[in-house]
């Protein structure tokens, strides 16, 4: 597939960027009586997407839609398919990702990603993400209905999740434009920072050149757990799993990932 975490998280240096950009956003589907998919769900753009699946980025060809039971998927057509007689027929297929192609000549790119869904036994929907993982090169993205956002409209740079019970809405697009070309990405420097140990058991470590203005740690769905600016942090009450950690320091910052064993 052509051209949004979990997660790959972009750490880059105060430096300037001229090159095909590779992102992956996931995102958490299932109704209130808990019910999900088996597969993680996610979106986002690589170099090395194709017009078809591509299973080595983890794109996966899910089952159809079923006639009862909760589902959520991404859907695109695909072009490729060839008749016996050399037509060309569209093909419809479900995924649990939509990696698009990232372009080396763009400088910008708009992407429509479309999810299906159904309410299963369950009267709500609800998606959650983490949009403290949203790079910054990533200018707009946007959950919509297919009214073009007249009775959905979530902003995925400010929430953290969406909510409906509105059981005629079955399908939603996020409408992603992404910067392929940035200028001046000023985060911390690799060799100016370090967390340890990782994975952790009792407490984490901050390295760091310059003093520490504040930590916040967050957990995979964006939300906040912890904020200090010590240097040495006591996990002991933090349960089993994996978190994100933001540090600031010298007037910028940096995101990490860490596992709590």
């Amino acid at each position: 597939m052509k051209v949004i975490s979990i997660f790959i998280v972009f750490i880059l240096a105060s430096l300037s960027v001229f090159s095909s950009k590779q992102i992956e956003i996931n995102i958490n589907a299932k109704n209130d009586l808990d019910q999900s998919m088996p597969n993680s769900l996610s979106f986002g753009i690589s170099p090395k997407a194709t017009d078809v699946l591509d299973p080595e980025l983890g794109e996966l060809m899910l089952p159809p839609i079923p006639f009862s039971g909760f589902y959520a998927a991404f859907e695109f057509i695909d072009s490729t398919q060839i008749n016996s007689d050399g037509s060309t027929y569209y093909d419809r297929i479900w995924t649990n990702k939509d990696i698009r192609n990232s372009p080396e000549d763009a400088d910008n790119l708009y992407i429509r990603h479309k999810m299906i869904f159904r309410f299963g036994y369950g009267k709500k929907i609800i998606l959650n993400w983490n949009k403290y993982l949203i790079p910054e090169w990533v200018d707009s993205l946007f959950i919509r209905d297919g009214f073009n956002g007249l009775v959905i409209n979530c902003n995925m740079k400010e929430l953290e999740n969406l909510t409906w019970d509105n059981d005629g809405i079955l399908e939603l697009y996020i409408h992603a434009y992404y910067k392929l070309k940035t200028t001046s990405v000023s985060n911390l420097d690799n060799t100016e920072l370090d967390i340890f140990p990782n994975p952790v058991n009792s407490f984490l470590n901050i390295k760091s050149d310059y003093p520490l203005d504040k930590i916040e740690i967050f957990d995979l769905y964006g939300r906040e757990i912890y904020t200090d600016n010590k240097d040495i942090i006591n996990l002991n009450n933090l349960s089993c799993g994996v978190y994100y950690i933001k540090i600031y320091s010298n007037s910028q910052f940096t995101l990490r990932k860490f596992i709590k064993n």
